[in-house]
């Protein structure tokens, strides 16, 4: 259940004092530096033989021209390490998901990433925009991966913040439908859980292959949602 560990590169030097001496650590670095700073990163990462670097996740600029910055990208990553390029949602990123999907045609080890929450209102995307994003990947055969506010199994309201998230078993639905808003709006656990079991075979490979995974800073509270729903 449980993936890959994710480190910023401006911290890669520091995961390794924290390493002990029999670790095996399949690692994500995380491009926080931008494109400059990660080559360094990469070779720190290739000395430590405690690491084995699984992929690179990069987000494009904000300031940034998106389609173009996204070719631009993947033409400066390392061919044999799967990299997930997070896609900004704004105008035109339709665009920005066919590039990414015309080299993962080409045989490019890419795919998509959308952020889905963070510590302000604005940065939690509809069921909509989500469903959006979800459906264009799935209708391209381009693996994406969601970050940030999916703790949790099933779309909920924070009681602290008053935040709307979104639940990591809505966005699978969504992958095994190829796109479905109607999942994505879903609250109710028991209503989500049923949906989950009465999934095709051919649904759930679709949504094993199109949503490779979700960043999350506490692995504990997936883990208690899912036991909680009889789902683990």
């Amino acid at each position: 259940m449980i993936g890959r560990f994710l480190c910023p590169a401006s911290r890669v030097a520091e995961l390794r004092t924290h390493l002990l001496p029999d670790d095996h650590l399949d690692l994500v670095v995380i491009a926080d530096t931008g494109m400059d700073g990660l080559p360094k990163a990469l070779e720190d990462v290739a000395a430590e033989p405690r690491v084995r670097l699984r992929g690179i996740e990069v987000a494009l600029p904000e300031d940034a021209d998106q389609a173009r910055a996204a070719t631009v990208t993947i033409a400066s990553l390392p061919t044999e390490v799967p990299a997930f390029l997070e896609v900004r949602r704004t105008t035109g990123w339709h665009m920005v998901i066919d590039g990414i999907a015309a080299a993962h045609e080409a045989g490019a080890t890419v795919g998509a990433k959308l952020r889905t929450g963070g510590v302000t209102a604005d940065a939690f995307p509809s069921p909509a925009e989500v469903a959006a994003f979800v459906g264009a990947c799935v209708e391209r055969r381009l693996p994406f991966k969601c970050t940030a506010g999916l703790h949790h199994a099933v779309r909920h309201t924070d009681p602290e913040t008053g935040f709307v998230h979104h639940g990591f078993l809505n966005v699978l639905l969504a992958a095994a439908d190829g796109g479905s808003v109607e999942d994505l709006e879903m609250v109710n656990p028991v209503a989500v859980t049923v949906r989950i079991r009465a999934l095709t075979d051919e649904q759930r490979e679709t949504a094993r292959r199109m949503f490779t995974g979700f960043g999350s800073c506490d692995i504990d509270t997936p883990r208690s949602d899912l036991a909680a729903l009889g789902l683990l």
